[in-house]
């Protein structure tokens, strides 16, 4: 009997199930990897340019002039009915939820957010076996992909205020000039 390579869809075990009685997310960004955004566009779905290098799904609210109010995190545009709209395409960020990161300067923290109520509806058995899916997920995830993921994060960490959340620290990384580099787990 083989074991399924865990992935995305099969990360979080019914986690579906308490995202449908929890209706507290998908307050977010939404932002996109490159080639996310690229496919937004070609589906022609609206998207928000910052900083002419992040993307990010245009969910956002305006001001009485027209502009665009930046500094509250929208409700997501797809979110509706207590489900995701675009539940196969959504981007990564969104996926891997409840992973979180954070930065310190030119460290990152990866972990689990622990105001998820999936997280925190789980027994510390189901936690542990969690934090070992997890990282194993992230260890197994095609480098130069999670590097993609994080370079973009880090550039929203760069140009934004610092969020303020708990989560159970999993995986520490430090940036060096091209790529980011495991430095320690917190299991």
């Amino acid at each position: 009997m083989s074991i399924p390579k865990i992935n995305t869809k099969n990360l979080f075990p019914n986690i579906s199930e308490t995202c449908k009685n929890c209706n507290t997310c998908c307050n977010t960004y939404g932002w996109l990897l490159k080639r996310e955004s690229e496919k937004f566009i070609k589906n022609g779905y609206p998207i928000v340019q910052i900083n002419k290098s992040l993307f990010c799904i245009d969910s956002f609210k305006m001001d009485s002039k027209g502009n665009l109010i930046l500094d509250k995190i929208p409700r997501c545009k797809f979110y509706k009915q207590r489900q995701c709209l675009i539940q196969d395409e959504k981007p990564f960020d969104c996926k891997i939820f409840p992973i979180k990161v954070k930065f310190y300067e030119d460290t990152c923290i990866l972990g689990l957010s622990l105001g998820c109520k999936y997280i925190s509806n789980l027994n510390d058995k189901e936690k542990n076996k969690l934090y070992k899916r997890v990282i194993s997920f992230i260890n197994n995830y095609p480098k130069k992909e999670l590097i993609e993921y994080l370079d973009l994060m880090y550039k929203v960490y760069l140009i934004s205020k610092p969020k303020r959340f708990w989560m159970k620290k999993l995986m520490s990384f430090k940036k060096n000039e091209c790529s980011w580099n495991l430095i320690s787990l917190h299991n």
